[in-house]
């Protein structure tokens, strides 16, 4: 496009013309500065939450791909552990945890919830490290350290909140 027919659009269309001027003028210098958003932490805690729940998902869904899981299930037998009502009741309850601490975060008053996060961030932390006592497959091993990585920030999280 040639100089004359850049001008004649410039000068039909005004805003375009000032939008690239005002582009052209700053030139490759220009640096793009980010917003950095501040959040709670209570959201905080309830995105590592959801984190750490989701990790227990994709790491369980992983453990029934491993060869002769499905016939161990159809003997009654979920790892070491004979399946019974006891055991599916305790494996349900800490599986609630993170979803349970989610709902919690929203609505507890701050003292109270301080505690709660970090004695059910110590929980889950210990049931994680019995987990992977023994274990060999590395994404076991490789999904219990993130576990334990968000469990660790949740307590921390939690210590370190500030009070207004």
């Amino acid at each position: 496009m040639k100089k004359e027919n850049v001008l004649i659009i410039f000068k039909k269309y005004p805003i375009i013309k000032g939008s690239i001027e005002k582009r052209h003028k700053m030139g490759k210098k220009q640096k793009t500065e980010y917003m950095d958003t501040k959040y709670s932490t209570r959201t905080i805690l309830i995105g590592l939450w959801i984190s750490l729940m989701l990790l227990f998902i994709y790491c369980d869904i992983l453990w029934y791909l491993r060869p002769n899981r499905i016939n161990e299930i159809i003997d009654g037998f979920m790892g070491p552990y004979q399946i019974n009502q006891i055991s599916l009741m305790f494996v349900g309850i800490l599986m609630a945890i993170p979803a349970l601490m989610i709902i919690a975060n929203l609505f507890i008053k701050l003292k109270a919830i301080r505690c709660i996060n970090i004695i059910a961030g110590i929980l889950i932390t210990l049931v994680i490290i019995g987990n992977m006592v023994g274990e060999r497959w590395a994404y076991q091993i490789i999904y219990g350290i993130m576990q334990i990585i968000i469990t660790f920030l949740i307590i921390m999280n939690s210590i370190k909140w500030k009070r207004i």
